[in-house]
């Protein structure tokens, strides 16, 4: 079933010219809006606690604090629990990659060889509102 709404995302990265980049890569209006942004761990949780994104888009490495905390805090949180967390990463360890689904990420992608794959989910979660 198509979505009423443009699917809502967040996106934390302690880069901002890649997190501009991911903006304006991902975002199609009427479709994907990206709603809000950080660059911390603590910044990317508030965010997000205020947001409810639909789905948020993460980086392991942040200016301060952990992706995998973001990830813990969002599992831990009733409210968000079911929220998708997609982690793009540099780090691409399959030990790594392994942890953070472990953790409750959905998915994980190569934030070097993998954008196609990030923008194509999204399309799909756009598209078939499964966020």
């Amino acid at each position: 079933m198509p979505r009423e709404t443009p699917l809502s995302v967040f996106i934390a990265d302690d880069s901002a010219p890649v997190a501009e980049m991911l903006r304006e890569l991902i975002s199609e209006p009427g479709r994907i809006e990206v709603v809000g942004q950080a660059d911390s761990e603590a910044d990317a949780i508030a965010g997000v606690r205020q947001l409810k994104p639909d789905v948020v888009v993460l980086d392991l490495q942040l200016k301060t604090g952990s992706g995998t905390e973001v990830i813990r805090a969002i599992r831990a949180t009733p409210e968000l629990a079911k929220m998708r967390v997609i982690v793009m990463s540099n780090h691409t360890s399959p030990h790594l990659k392994a942890g953070c689904l472990e953790l409750g990420a959905n998915q994980y992608f190569d934030k070097v060889k993998e954008l196609p794959d990030l923008t194509q989910e999204l399309r799909r979660l756009a598209s078939d509102g499964t966020a």
